[in-house]
C-alpha cells in the first residue's frame, strides 16, 4: 500500500466512524449476526445451546456472564491444538495479559477479528489524528509511533504449546488486506531489534526527520522518551555531529549539524530540552489519557509544551471499547462496531467481586451521564459475555452513543483496614508535597503487610534526598492523604496502620525497570508506571536487582510510641 492509499484508507474509515455514531443500529445488527456465525459449531456453542439463539435477549438467557476462569478451559483447549473450540476462524496467536489472580490470561485471536474488527479500528483511529494534522500526504519520519513494535515469531516471547504467545502490540505481520499496516512498517526507525539501547537507537535514527506526531499507548512511553532525551542529550548531540549512532557508523545516518546545533542553543537557555526542541515541528500527542494516565498530564506538558494532546483508543488485549473521533482529551465514543456491549451500574469504588451470572445488563442507549457502570464485552475472538472488571464513567453523547471515560478496574483500591486508598490520593498527595501541579514517576506507594500493616513511599535520590529532607517530605505526603482520605486518617490515629515510611532508591531507577522488563519480552505499552501499587512485589523485585536500596526512613520520630484502639 503506497503513502497516499493508506492516508486516503485512514481519512475514510474515521468518516465512517464518525456515521456511526450518528445511527449505529446497522452495525450493531451485523456485528450480533457475525459475533452468532462466530460462534456456531464450535464447543462453546453446542455447551450454550447457541443454535437457537436469535436475539441479544437470546443470548443473555443462553450465556451467563463470566469472568476469564470460566474460559480458562476453552483456552487450554485451543492451546493443546483443537479447533472450532470457541471461534470457527481457527486462531493463529495468543496474547497473553494480566489477571487478577496473579496468573496470565491468555487470549486467542484469529485472522477474521484481526481483519474486521480490530485492524479496522486501528485505521479509524489513526484517520483522526491524519485529519487533526491536515496531512494530505505522508512523509517518512512524520510519525513516531510507539503503540506496537514488529516482532518474529522466533523470539523468545513467542513461545507457545501449537500457537505462537506474544503481546499484542508486539505482532510479526499483517494478517489481511484490512489489518493494520502503516507505511512505516518498514522504516529503519520501524525495523530497530529490541535491546537495551532500542529506544535511543529509534530516537537517533527519527532525530532528524520532520516528526509531527509522537503515538503512545500508555503516556509513559512518552515520557520515557522526553526523560531519554535529556539523559542521553550529549551523545545524541555527539551522534548527530558526527552522522553515528551510540558513537559508531551506522548507514543508515548522516552527520545534522544542524539540529546538533538547535539541541545545545536549547540546552543554553534551560536545564532541559524539550521534544519540540528536537522536533519544532511536532503538532500532536496521542496516548491513554484517563484513569491513572491522567497523572501524566503536566509531566507531558513540560516535555512538549503546548502540543495539543488527544487520546489513544480505550483498547486491551481482549478488544477494542472506545474509538476517538474528535478533539475530547480522555474520551471516545463507544466502538459499536467492534464487539456487543453491556453495561452493569457500579460504585467507582466497586471492589471487583465476580458479577452474578444472572445480572442485569444495560444497553448502550440506557446509560445516564455521569453514571458509572462494569463492563461486560462479547468479541469475536471467542469471548462472549465476558466481564472485563473495568469500569467506565458516562461524559456525554457523541451522536447516539454514550461518550466513555476510563475510570480504572474494579478492585483498584488497596485497604488492610477500610482506608480504600486510592491512586487518585496517592497522586495528590505527592503532588502537593512536592509544590506544583507537574510531578514525574519517580514516586510509589506500596502496601506493605506487618503489625500493623502500612505503606511505603518509594521515591528516586535526587539533590535534596537526605534522610532528614527524605523523613520531612514522608510526612508531608502522609498529611496530605490523612487529608485527602478521612478513613486512611482514622486508621492511622487509632494505630491500625503503621506510619508511612520513605525509601529512597536510585535515580533512573523506575526507567531501568522498565527498560529491563522490556529486554525480557514486556510489551513496553503494557509497562505502566503505577502511583499505587496493589501489592509489594515492587519491593521484592529491587531487592533481588543488583545495588539493593538503602533500607526505608521512617518519619515516625525515635521514642514515638504506637497509639492502639
Amino acid at each position: 500500500m503506497s503513502s497516499d492509499e493508506f492516508i486516503e484508507r485512514a481519512l475514510a474509515a474515521h468518516h465512517l466512524q464518525r456515521s456511526r455514531c450518528r445511527d449505529p443500529r446497522q452495525v450493531t445488527a451485523a456485528v450480533f449476526d457475525d459475533l452468532l456465525d462466530q460462534a456456531q459449531g464450535t464447543a462453546f456453542g453446542r455447551d450454550h445451546g447457541l443454535r437457537s439463539v436469535r436475539t441479544p435477549a437470546d443470548l443473555a438467557a443462553a450465556v451467563p456472564v463470566r469472568d476469564y476462569e470460566a474460559f480458562c478451559g476453552y483456552v487450554g483447549r485451543i492451546r493443546e491444538g483443537e479447533d472450532r473450540v470457541l471461534t470457527v476462524s481457527r486462531p493463529y496467536a495468543l496474547h497473553p495479559t494480566s489477571g487478577t489472580t496473579g496468573r496470565p490470561k491468555y487470549v486467542p485471536t484469529t485472522r477474521h477479528w484481526r481483519d474486521r474488527y480490530r485492524g479496522p479500528g486501528l485505521y479509524a483511529q489513526w484517520g483522526l489524528y491524519l485529519h487533526r494534522l491536515g496531512l494530505s500526504r505522508y512523509h517518512p519520519g512524520n510519525v513516531f509511533d510507539l503503540s506496537w513494535e514488529r516482532a518474529e515469531l522466533d523470539d523468545p516471547w513467542t513461545s507457545g504449546d501449537t500457537l505462537p504467545v506474544y503481546s499484542i502490540t508486539k505482532r510479526p505481520s499483517s494478517v489481511g488486506p484490512c489489518d493494520w499496516t502503516p507505511p512505516w512498517y518498514f522504516e529503519p526507525w520501524f525495523t530497530v531489534e529490541p535491546g537495551e539501547r532500542h529506544l535511543y537507537t529509534r530516537l537517533r535514527l527519527l532525530a532528524s526527520s520532520d516528526v509531527r506526531l509522537v503515538v503512545a499507548v500508555n503516556p509513559s512511553r512518552i515520557t520515557a522518551l522526553g526523560e531519554l532525551l535529556n539523559a542521553e542529550l550529549d551523545c545524541l548531540v555527539e551522534d548527530l555531529r558526527n552522522g553515528t549512532v551510540d558513537g559508531r557508523s551506522d548507514p543508515r545516518t548522516r552527520p545534522d549539524p544542524r539540529t546538533a546545533a538547535r539541541l545545545r542553543t536549547a540546552r543554553s537557555f534551560g536545564a532541559r530540552v524539550t521534544l519540540t526542541d528536537l522536533w519544532p515541528g511536532l503538532s500532536l500527542l496521542v496516548c491513554w489519557n484517563s484513569a491513572s494516565a491522567r497523572y501524566y498530564r503536566g509531566w507531558l506538558e513540560q516535555i512538549a509544551p503546548d502540543v495539543p494532546l488527544i487520546p489513544f483508543s480505550t483498547t486491551g488485549t481482549e478488544g477494542i471499547v472506545t474509538l476517538p473521533v474528535d478533539s475530547h482529551t480522555s474520551a471516545g465514543p463507544l466502538a459499536v462496531d467492534q464487539g456487543l456491549f453491556e453495561f452493569v451500574p457500579c460504585d467507582p469504588a466497586d471492589p471487583g467481586n465476580p458479577l452474578s451470572a444472572s445480572v442485569t445488563t444495560y444497553g448502550a442507549e440506557e446509560l445516564e451521564h455521569g453514571a458509572t457502570y462494569r463492563l461486560v464485552m462479547s468479541q469475536a475472538n471467542g469471548l462472549y459475555r465476558y466481564d472485563t472488571g473495568d469500569i467506565y464513567r458516562v461524559v456525554g453523547r457523541v451522536g447516539r452513543l454514550p461518550r466513555l471515560d476510563f475510570e480504572g478496574r474494579a478492585g483498584s483500591v488497596t485497604s488492610f483496614t477500610g482506608e480504600k486508598l486510592t491512586e487518585s490520593d496517592v497522586h495528590a498527595a505527592i503532588r502537593s508535597a512536592v509544590g506544583h501541579a507537574s510531578v514525574s514517576g519517580g514516586y510509589s506507594v506500596i502496601p506493605v503487610w506487618g503489625q500493623p500493616p502500612g505503606y511505603t513511599l518509594l521515591m528516586e535520590e535526587h539533590e535534596a534526598t537526605a534522610p532528614a529532607y527524605s523523613a520531612r517530605f514522608c510526612a508531608r505526603v502522609e498529611a496530605e492523604l490523612a487529608r485527602l482520605n478521612t478513613e486512611y486518617a482514622d486508621k492511622r490515629r487509632s494505630g491500625r496502620l503503621s506510619p508511612l515510611r520513605a525509601q529512597v532508591v536510585r535515580a533512573g531507577t523506575y526507567r531501568a525497570l522498565t527498560e529491563r522488563r522490556v529486554a525480557v519480552g514486556a510489551s513496553a505499552a503494557q509497562v505502566k508506571h503505577r502511583w499505587l501499587h496493589p501489592d509489594d512485589s515492587l519491593l521484592r523485585e529491587l531487592e533481588a536487582a543488583p545495588g539493593s536500596p538503602p533500607p526505608p526512613i521512617s518519619n515516625q520520630p525515635p521514642g514515638q510510641q504506637r497509639s492502639t484502639e
